[in-house]
């Protein structure tokens, strides 16, 4: 676009003629995220049920859940909705997720004081636990997973964020 104002540049994308070398570019890189997502995601899930027993899901869980709150029975009560947020995942997802979790006695689900429609949950004891032993294994699989990929098949900004060399103002500029 070397000879272009700025106006016409804002008039193109407004318009949804901008150059196609832009779209693809920034396509190229949400694709290449994508796939580095989905690549540490399904390295990082068989490796944690393989160790831990625990899916990914099980364990995001009991750490958004576990966030903060104390290892006793006093400990305050999060809404399914703010975990199904908090996860990015649908109501319903979260509702079968609670559901596992609670058959495997590691949090307690019950009625909202206040409003009897809304669900509230809380690690149990064996859920505190539980999110002891998963919480390091699950920060050294990912670690592990992203380093295991190596620079060359990820984009390098991208991958010396997510080892720790940088920050996230120097991936997004």
């Amino acid at each position: 676009m070397t000879g272009t104002s700025y106006g016409d540049v804002v008039r193109e994308v407004r318009t949804g003629s901008a150059d196609d070398r832009t779209q693809s570019c920034a396509t190229d890189r949400w694709d290449a995220l994508d796939r580095l997502h989905r690549r540490v995601q399904g390295t990082v899930e068989r490796r944690l049920r393989e160790e831990t027993g625990f899916g990914l899901s099980e364990v995001q869980a009991l750490r958004h859940v576990g966030r903060g709150s104390a290892a006793d029975a006093g400990a305050e009560p999060m809404r399914a909705g703010d975990v199904a947020n908090g996860l990015g995942l649908s109501q319903s997802a979260t509702s079968r997720l609670m559901g596992r979790l609670c058959r495997k006695g590691l949090i307690i689900s019950s009625a909202v004081d206040h409003d009897r429609r809304g669900v509230q949950v809380r690690l149990t004891p064996e859920g505190h636990a539980a999110l002891r032993r998963t919480a390091s294994r699950y920060e050294q699989v990912v670690r592990d997973a992203v380093r295991d990929l190596g620079s060359q098949d990820a984009d390098p900004l991208l991958w010396h964020f997510l080892i720790g060399e940088s920050d996230a103002r120097t991936v997004i500029g």
